[in-house]
């Protein structure tokens, strides 16, 4: 599961994870699919030594404390020893090498609680779904799509992302893009687009119903529990992102983003969400909507 910051793939990933069969990993693994992790270095990209250098470094232990990356996932016995293999196997046999890496960091984690399946939440997974799907045939991915406004209400004051609105709205469209490019890129049938305002209260149950046919989830019962209990327009802050940014801020976002919206529709992109409000008050007037 992938899409920008602050999307909502995290909630998605818990909501499938109170399905039996999938277990969600705890924490974004990175490697796997962000910047300098193993797409770059299997396209050449990024060198052997800087892609172990993070590994051990920042992917194993990041944010706030130190409370991210692998080492909630497996300890260093297990990492060194995945690694020094993955080293000594990548130059006869990259992919495979590379597949059997991530096994051996992500499986046992969903071993441990008794589930056959993972799920996982590193936003550049649908930018790199290309590169997985080559090293997992089967796997199938989810792009988590939220409105750029509230987006970018999400960015702000939060560490290690900008506080610039505009910064984080452009943030948004190169995500969209670069979402829009690997998807074209993969056979139908392996991605699905859930846009969160539709999962938490504009089409709740058909959003539901489509996320538990994509993954092959007969028995929903337990899922639809969790959903029905943890799921809401209220815990998704849905339509907040006007107070959370000072009204001059607001407005302006508002109309950058209806024009980026207009502008990815000519591109083709038109999974990214319209805005259906009347636009941002100043006073007693009000921008208009422009379709």
């Amino acid at each position: 599961m992938g899409g920008s910051a602050r999307s909502g793939t995290h909630a998605l990933g818990r909501l499938v994870a109170a399905d039996p069969r999938y277990h969600l990993i705890g924490t974004e693994a990175r490697f796997h699919s962000f910047k300098e992790g193993l797409p770059d270095l299997l396209a050449g990209e990024v060198g052997m030594n800087r892609f172990l250098e993070l590994c051990r470094g920042h992917w194993w232990r990041r944010g706030y404390r130190d409370s991210q990356g692998l080492h909630r996932v497996a300890d260093e016995a297990q990492r060194e020893a995945a690694l020094e293999r993955f080293e000594r196997d990548f130059t006869d046999d990259p992919w495979d090498a590379s597949r059997i890496l991530v096994r051996a960091i992500l499986d046992p984690a969903a071993q441990r609680e008794g589930k056959p399946a993972w799920i996982e939440v590193t936003g550049w997974n649908v930018q790199s779904a290309p590169s997985l799907l080559r090293l997992f045939p089967n796997a199938r991915f989810v792009n988590m799509v939220r409105d750029g406004r509230a987006v970018v209400a999400g960015h702000l004051k939060k560490k290690s992302l900008t506080d610039d609105p505009e910064e984080a709205l452009l943030h948004w469209r190169r995500r969209i893009r670069a979402a829009d490019v690997a998807m074209r890129r993969l056979p139908p049938g392996r991605a699905l687009i859930v846009h969160l305002d539709d999962l938490v209260a504009g089409d709740r149950e058909g959003t539901f119903g489509r996320v538990a046919e994509f993954l092959e989830i007969a028995d929903h019962s337990t899922m639809h529990r969790y959903f029905d209990a943890e799921i809401s327009a209220d815990a998704a802050h849905l339509g907040g992102w006007r107070e959370r940014m000072p009204p001059p801020d607001a407005r302006r976002i508002d109309r950058r983003y209806r024009k980026l919206v207009r502008e990815l529709n000519r591109a083709g992109i038109s999974w990214v969400p319209t805005p259906e409000d009347a636009g941002v008050g100043i006073g007693r007037l009000r921008i208009p909507s422009r379709r």
